[in-house]
């Protein structure tokens, strides 16, 4: 009995010595300073954003050498990802367009008009102490003429160090050159 209690001692002490904390990492906008309030614009853009579902949860997802993964149970997410990753973008487009307003639904009045940004984040890959990329589509429908532009490209950012938070530092990176490149195609 007595060595049936202290094995159940031991036990629960050595479940307690593994128990990790979880830690939670946000995605920031690197041009997040540079948005100024805006009262008037001159289009709006609604902001579509779709993440694949092996990196759309709460957990990071690293990618392994061997081409599997390691879901991080204790480096988690703070909001879900795809959330996040809209929010960014549209920010650092906004940041970079002073004259356009970005969301997730139309907030225009009658009269502005309202195109529609779809982005198809078709991988993003995590590779610790390595590097971010991000390979995305995307389609913009311009409302005033019906234009639509599409393209495909991936975006790589180095991991400064091995560490969880150089790894959301890239994907901010990669989405900064995502938001140059749909700038680059917004109509004027």
């Amino acid at each position: 009995m007595k060595m049936t209690c202290l094995l159940g001692l031991l036990a629960l002490l050595s479940g307690c010595a593994l128990n990790r904390p979880d830690h939670f990492y946000v995605l920031d906008s690197a041009d997040r300073k540079a948005l100024e309030p805006r009262t008037a614009f001159a289009a709006q853009f609604t902001l579509h954003v779709t993440l694949p579902v092996l990196v759309d949860r709460s957990e990071m997802v690293v990618m392994k050498r061997d081409g599997g993964v390691h879901i991080l149970e204790h480096e988690r997410w703070a909001a879900p990802l795809s959330d996040q990753v809209t929010t960014v973008l549209g920010e650092d487009i906004e940041a970079r367009r002073e004259d356009v307003i970005l969301s997730t639904r139309r907030i225009a009045p009658p009269g502005v008009p309202n195109s529609t940004i779809t982005v198809d984040v078709v991988q993003l890959y995590l590779r610790q102490g390595s590097e971010v990329s991000l390979e995305a589509r995307w389609r913009l429908e311009d409302e005033r003429d019906g234009r639509i532009s599409q393209g495909r490209e991936t975006f790589t950012a180095p991991a400064t160090d091995a560490g969880f938070l150089s790894m959301t530092h890239s994907i901010n990176a990669c989405l900064n050159m995502l938001a140059d490149r749909l700038v680059a195609v917004l109509p004027r």
